[in-house]
């Protein structure tokens, strides 16, 4: 569905190329590659100019001097034969190290790259 999406874009960009009153404007709607996985869901691909989420807790975490991979460390330290776990298993592992953070680092990273209140909530 994404990729029809953005067909649907590029369709719309031809046609606001093409007209006089919304060429002299350069209007157009901003693409990006789709990578289909299911009939329902698909991944937009990378957005120029634009840091992951994993590079922004990473610096993050790394100012705050929180280890990267706490949640992994605490999940291999519950559970050492982690990989022999049932799913259910691995569900309550994980839960259980969750619950032993405080899982706001995005949260914090957005507030803090963001100029001002307004473009925070646009963010979150």
């Amino acid at each position: 569905q994404d990729e029809r999406v953005m067909q649907l874009f590029g369709l719309v960009n031809a046609l606001l190329a093409k007209d006089r009153r919304t060429n002299n404007h350069d209007l157009k709607i901003q693409r990006y590659a789709i990578a289909p996985l299911s009939h329902n869901a698909g991944v937009v691909g990378w957005v120029p100019h634009c840091d992951t989420l994993h590079i922004l807790i990473k610096e993050y975490r790394e100012a705050k001097k929180i280890m990267l991979n706490m949640e992994n460390r605490l999940m291999t330290k519950m559970a050492p034969d982690y990989d022999l776990l049932t799913v259910l298993q691995k569900v309550e592992v994980f839960e259980a190290a969750l619950a032993k953070t405080s899982g706001k680092d995005l949260y914090e990273v957005l507030w803090l790259k963001s100029k001002n209140s307004e473009e925070w909530l646009e963010r979150r």
